[in-house]
């Protein structure tokens, strides 16, 4: 016969492991934001730097003419990756020890894919870019070929799957730090045309790709077999993820494509520096998406997930808001002296992208979190909803008002996005939506708790002054 108190001590025992294994987490997960987000700031930077040196080496024709090139390429490859890049983080946080024949698979399938969206982009750029030179055209069939080079990348992802935040944050800094020396390049030389920059620096990203492929074995688990088995589980993973990114893509960069194929390349021009201004809201939010995604998905306790999930939404809202007040401050002197003075009418427009884009950041997080309890296809419905309102808004102020219609329509996208995924989530987590975008007090001073150690892990303490005698 069992003691009376085994129960009591085997229950206790249980609850003690939960309580150690949540602690793990939370330290693992601030560990990782801290991380994140201090190279989300540093990367935000090299943003702004880099926006700054290719604006004031192209002026406002040469920038719409770069973005004309990138534009559709970036988009295609988006379409053909499958949502792969999701599907291996997911399953890699999932099943650990199986994560290298995700990788092989993914690399695999994705390269097959990726050679018909190149045929399908070089039979289509020439009407798609139908208002730019032929030079422009030329170079964006060129640079069709970002779509198999991305495919060298695609085990990066798989480091984030594995908690590998360091080695995932690395490789971004070589894609940031390529392009900021190329840029810095082509303004010493003084020949740096927008079609030297798109097609010299995809070359640069297929040279990058060879130590992120020589560093996988040390950090993703062997074997590299592909296995066309695990093709059709990525592929209903990604394929809602894609489908999701898509229409996403499209709520970020449905007035440049249509700016790229009906309005002069100046105007185009204005607009990307004003876009590229905005994104200063955006490093500390996509840190915690970052983190978010993975975190939720290796987290097994239905409500341990949801606590997860709903304390990045709070830190999101609270994150976003604080840093595009600061930025919409700033930005009537600031963007002008950093990009000069010919994007001063860029200025308007961008203090309405401010706005939209600390909406965007905070559902970025959601989508992200929904992803890790997953759920893609409840951000797939979120993004088309605001993709229609996007495109019927564009319709009525692109013509009207120009770039200030095109802001407009961004910010009224993102809200209805916000709207629909808070709503969904509603359902699925049975908090109201005041509960999951607003934190209580309780959880306010946590988080601040949190954000002091965080502050104090990227700022160590300086050791004391020895005593003089």
């Amino acid at each position: 016969m069992k003691p009376m108190g085994e129960p009591a001590s085997e229950q206790f025992r249980l609850r003690a492991g939960r309580m150690v294994r949540g602690l793990a987490t939370a330290r693992s997960f601030r560990a990782h934001v801290v991380l994140t987000t201090g190279s989300n700031v540093v990367l935000a930077l090299l943003g702004v730097l880099t926006g700054a040196l290719a604006a004031r080496l192209l002026g406002p024709d040469g920038r719409g003419q770069l973005a004309a090139i990138q534009m559709w390429p970036n988009f295609l490859a988006v379409l053909g990756n499958l949502g792969l890049p999701e599907a291996l983080v997911y399953y890699s946080a999932r099943a650990r020890a199986d994560a290298g024949r995700y990788v092989a698979s993914a690399m695999s399938l994705n390269l097959l894919v990726s050679l018909a969206f190149m045929a399908v982009g070089y039979a289509a750029l020439p009407w798609l870019l139908r208002a730019q030179a032929p030079e422009v055209v030329h170079a964006a069939r060129w640079y069709l070929l970002l779509l198999p080079v991305q495919v060298l990348w695609l085990s990066h992802h798989g480091f984030r799957g594995l908690g590998d935040f360091a080695a995932w944050n690395a490789t971004r800094f070589l894609v940031s730090g390529a392009w900021l020396g190329l840029l810095a390049f082509a303004l010493i030389s003084g020949h740096g045309g927008p079609e030297f920059l798109a097609l010299a620096y995809l070359a640069v990203l297929a040279v990058l790709s060879l130590p992120v492929l020589a560093a996988t074995p040390r950090l993703i688990p062997p074997p590299y077999r592909p296995d066309p088995r695990q093709w059709g589980p990525m592929l209903r993973f990604g394929l809602p993820s894609v489908t999701s990114g898509v229409p996403r893509m499209l709520n970020l960069r449905l007035d440049q494509m249509l700016m790229a194929a009906l309005l002069p390349v100046q105007t185009l021009g204005l607009y990307v520096v004003a876009v590229t201004w905005s994104n200063a809201v955006a490093p500390l939010p996509h840190a915690l998406a970052n983190v978010l995604f993975p975190q939720t998905a290796a987290t097994s306790d239905p409500a341990a997930r949801h606590q997860v999930f709903a304390t990045g939404i709070h830190l999101a809202v609270l994150t976003s808001v604080g840093v595009a007040l600061a930025v919409a401050l700033v930005t009537p002197w600031m963007l002008p002296l950093l990009f000069g003075s010919r994007f001063a009418a860029a200025v308007a427009p961008a203090l309405v992208l401010v706005g939209a884009a600390a909406i965007d950041s905070t559902n970025m997080v959601l989508e992200e979190g929904l992803r890790g309890l997953g759920r893609p296809s409840v951000v797939l419905w979120g993004e088309l909803s605001g993709l229609a309102v996007t495109a019927v808004a564009l319709v009525f102020l692109l013509g009207p008002f120009g770039i200030m219609g095109a802001a407009l329509s961004s910010l009224l996208g993102y809200a209805t996005v916000l709207a629909t995924l808070v709503g969904a989530c509603r359902a699925l987590t049975g908090r109201s939506p005041i509960a999951l975008l607003c934190p209580g007090r309780a959880e306010i001073d946590r988080i601040r708790r949190s954000g002091r150690r965080m502050v104090e892990q990227l700022l160590p303490k300086q050791d004391a002054e020895p005593a003089t005698e």
